[in-house]
């Protein structure tokens, strides 16, 4: 019984493939692909018998021009039957009959036009594109039609090229050099995926792109991963001082930045910590309850006053509202005051300002790269989970655009300096050889 068995499923293993010929392409008979399907799939199953036969068609004509018309005998070169092939189209190897062509020396004429679509590395960039388009691996097979007995497109195989894909993303984007990118501003947040927790920094440079710095996986944001997440960035070309770092206020991270920057002293700080007023204010908001109408005005008046003085105004009238009202609010602004106000002590421009006091840059980059991995329901172990976590953060790095008012940044970065590593430079001098 058992070796009957085997027979059988090896007799369906040696299926013979049949070849679309060109005369049932141009008639378009294309088997059809049964079962739901999404729009995504349909499309490229709509669209994948056309191609065959524009295929055919660019072929045809190379030969013709090689061979002349036919049932004519070429001058260099003649037609001579064809043979057994397949191309890589749609995403999945498709089983054709190729003319073929032979020289008047009796050699065969390789057809441009046929070697070209049989680059695997056309599949190789297809399926990760694909991926990256939110199409499923587990419905991969299934999306694209099912034409001349094709082959070669199971799973696996998708899931294979995918892993060759995406392994390579870890290495670009945890050993890039960043010195190139001249990053001066950095935001770090932590994000969780079930069981597994990654922090991810993002900077911006001179030119005013965003960049993904690095990630760091974790089970908690704490002070001892956020540390070797720095000095890994440091090693890759962050500067050692004259950093901005745009924070939630997460103790850990806050540790951190006091021990490698000393952002808490503000004689020998090597960067600037500025706090995020979105989280800020949420914690406030909650102290408050339903008297946080009465410091919402003031609080975000903080941020945009016109200087360091006027802020220093509006923060102390702030603070005697939060006193009437809440002492435990009171002790959350003052906690994070020095790291509000700094703002105006950086002299930014009104579109700076509001782009550097919150971290909405990195929570819109967690937003998209969960977006994308949320179609993973189980993750095998860390190395699968950050293959997918750096392919799409790179992809999201390729949708940022430069941040509005970055030719500011030359001057922020020279007044970044002063107040962060040479104490004694000219800077207004600094400032007019930038102007």
């Amino acid at each position: 019984m058992k070796n009957t068995v085997l027979k059988s499923v090896k007799k369906i293993n040696r299926k013979k493939l049949k070849h679309a010929k060109k005369s049932d392409i141009i008639e378009n008979k294309f088997e059809n692909l049964e079962g739901p399907i999404d729009t995504q799939h349909l499309l490229i199953s709509t669209l994948l018998p056309p191609a065959v036969k524009a295929f055919m068609a660019e072929l045809e004509g190379e030969v013709e021009k090689l061979c002349g018309s036919r049932y004519k005998h070429g001058k260099t070169n003649h037609r001579w039957g064809s043979q057994n092939g397949s191309i890589v189209l749609g995403n999945q190897n498709v089983a054709l009959e190729v003319p073929r062509v032979r020289a008047k020396d009796g050699n065969e004429v390789k057809l441009r036009t046929y070697q070209d679509f049989q680059d695997q590395r056309l599949f190789d960039q297809a399926v990760f594109t694909e991926g990256i388009k939110k199409v499923s691996q587990r419905d991969y097979e299934k999306g694209v039609s099912q034409i001349a007995n094709s082959f070669g497109f199971k799973k696996s195989s998708v899931s294979k090229k995918w892993i060759k894909a995406t392994a390579k993303k870890i290495d670009e984007l945890q050993k890039r050099s960043l010195k190139e990118m001249d990053i001066r501003a950095v935001f770090i947040d932590g994000k969780r995926y079930a069981k597994h927790g990654v922090i991810i920094a993002l900077g911006v440079g001179s030119s005013g792109m965003k960049n993904v710095l690095g990630i760091y996986q974790t089970d908690t944001e704490n002070s001892r991963s956020c540390l070797n997440l720095l000095n890994d960035l440091e090693k890759r070309g962050l500067p050692e001082s004259g950093l901005i770092f745009v924070v939630d206020g997460g103790s850990g991270l806050n540790k951190a930045l006091s021990e490698k920057y000393l952002v808490d002293d503000k004689k020998q700080r090597r960067a600037i910590r500025i706090r995020c007023y979105v989280h800020k204010w949420r914690n406030i908001e909650k102290a408050l309850g339903a008297e946080s109408h009465k410091a919402l005005g003031l609080f975000w008046a903080l941020r945009d006053a016109k200087d360091l003085t006027e802020a220093k105004v509006v923060s102390d009238r702030l603070e005697s509202v939060l006193r009437d009202l809440n002492l435990s609010a009171l002790t959350s602004y003052l906690e994070a005051k020095e790291d509000l106000l700094v703002i105006h002590e950086l002299k930014l421009s009104k579109k700076l300002k509001t782009f550097f006091s919150t971290t909405n840059p990195i929570e819109s980059l967690n937003y998209l790269i969960e977006e994308d991995m949320r179609r993973v329901k189980r993750w095998k172990d860390s190395e699968h989970f950050q293959r997918w976590c750096a392919t799409f953060c790179l992809a999201a790095e390729k949708r940022m655009r430069k941040i509005h008012g970055y030719q500011a940044l030359p001057g922020l970065w020279i007044l970044l300096r002063k107040l962060t590593e040479q104490n004694d430079i000219d800077i207004n001098q600094e400032i007019n050889e930038v102007a």
